[in-house]
């Protein structure tokens, strides 16, 4: 990955903070922040983008699936039973 050099002034509490809670360098905090400000940005996109095009508007995309049970008639697996419990027992904490 290609480094640049940047220089800016930013929130003198709010680095210090950021600095103290991650023990991170300056330049992995700036690494990190770009990062989360891209997704968050990606994610406003998509969704201003679904707003403008929906799904249901699309003849692609919208097609109605039968309201019918899964095919199936074998017992559930014991892994599945057991994923299935911890994370219920996870959302209930």
């Amino acid at each position: 990955m290609k480094r640049v050099r940047i220089s800016t002034t930013v929130d003198g509490g709010r680095l210090a903070r950021t600095r103290e809670m991650s023990g991170l360098s300056d330049s992995q905090l700036l690494d990190r922040a770009l990062a989360a400000l891209l997704d968050q940005l990606e994610y406003e996109r998509e969704v201003a983008v679904l707003e403008r095009h929906p799904y249901d508007e699309d003849p692609h995309l919208s097609w109605e699936s039968p309201a019918t049970p899964l095919p199936y008639d074998g017992e559930i697996p014991d892994a599945v039973v057991q994923l299935a419990q911890r994370r219920r027992a996870q959302r209930q904490r």
